[in-house]
């Protein structure tokens, strides 16, 4: 008895299926600048794969039909004689080395396709990976293109980009700091010197700056060593980015000496050194991207995760005390670069 039960749950779920899945029509695909056996093999391959995934009942073309190839008002008569409630028409075109791939599903007696897509072939080898995921999405809110699985890449997608102008940049910039922290850190100029690798969507830097290139002693000197990868929001020749890095830094403060002679402070030759990591935040603007002289300006948030001593005297009226206090330094980093491209 429970096997009977069994039996009839699987038929009844095996009916359910088969009933649920739309009939579709494969008309046949055009080709352009190609050989007809091309096209056999591409709907044989549409049928293996539209099958696999049982979304719909693929109803093929005969020549009974005598449909004209890409023509939407006889496939969408012969769908409906078929008593198939979508069609798909499908061209391939080639142009040049490349081959275009077009796909598009009706519902019948609509001229406006509910899913379409184009995908691009290096070779008649791309048309297996490129029907198969065509066959997973069509129909559904996604695209073909969009089709992440690694299974399915195309030669096509494994070809280099081209991309006009270069890839690898050296250039100087001229730089400023604004210390936050500590509030009596002033703002400050200085150099600074880059390479960048640019690797379309994600770019690549290496940077050094200094700050503070006089004597000035109410300033601190700041160098940093940055290692930065940003995300470029664009492809085009002004590009805006975002990222970050990390930098071994150094930070020079101004010290004083005493002298017992006359009970006073007086200023120091030697300067106070101080190093470690920092990270650095921030994004800016590439200008002229795709040309050999490219502009940068950038805004950083740096933040030190090491302590760097300041010093001031005190003067009571009475003694006067050399005070120290130490600070995780913390600002605003600007930039503003001229590179040439290699």
């Amino acid at each position: 008895m429970n096997c009977f039960k069994k039996f009839l749950v699987a038929t009844l779920a095996f009916a359910a299926s088969i009933y649920a899945a739309e009939r579709v029509y494969l008309a046949p695909f055009s080709m352009v600048g190609l050989n007809e056996d091309f096209g056999v093999a591409a709907e044989k391959l549409m049928n293996a794969y539209i099958d696999d995934n049982g979304r719909y009942v693929l109803v093929n073309h005969s020549e009974e039909d005598s449909i004209k190839v890409g023509d939407r008002e006889s496939a969408n008569k012969i769908a409906k004689e078929k008593n198939c409630s979508k069609f798909i028409l499908a061209e391939f075109t080639r142009l040049g080395e490349n081959v275009i791939t077009a796909f598009k599903l009706y519902d019948i007696n609509n001229e406006t396709p509910v899913w379409s897509d184009r995908l691009k072939a290096r070779n008649p080898d791309d048309f297996d990976p490129i029907i198969q995921r065509v066959a997973k999405n069509i129909g559904t809110n996604k695209k073909a293109t969009n089709d992440n699985d690694i299974y399915t890449v195309t030669d096509q997608e494994t070809k280099n980009p081209k991309k006009k102008g270069v890839t690898s940049y050296w250039g100087g910039k001229i730089v400023g700091s604004l210390p936050l922290n500590p509030s009596e850190a002033k703002m400050d100029a200085g150099l600074g010197a880059f390479v960048l690798y640019d690797a379309k969507d994600l770019i690549f830097g290496f940077d050094w700056t200094m700050s503070n290139l006089g004597d000035n002693n109410d300033r601190p000197t700041l160098i940093d060593l940055t290692l930065s990868a940003f995300y470029a929001f664009t492809t085009t020749n002004i590009s805006p980015f975002a990222g970050g890095g990390l930098s071994y830094s150094m930070r020079y403060t101004h010290s004083y000496r005493y002298s017992s002679y006359n009970n006073n402070y007086y200023d120091d030759d030697d300067e106070h050194e101080t190093n470690g990591l920092s990270l650095q935040l921030g994004g800016g603007l590439l200008l002229n991207r795709a040309s050999r002289v490219m502009f940068i300006a950038q805004v950083n948030y740096f933040i030190d995760f090491f302590e760097t001593p300041f010093y001031k005297i005190e003067d009571d009226g009475k003694n006067k005390n050399l005070v120290e206090s130490k600070h995780h330094m913390n600002g605003f980093k600007f930039g503003l670069g001229l590179a040439i491209g290699f």
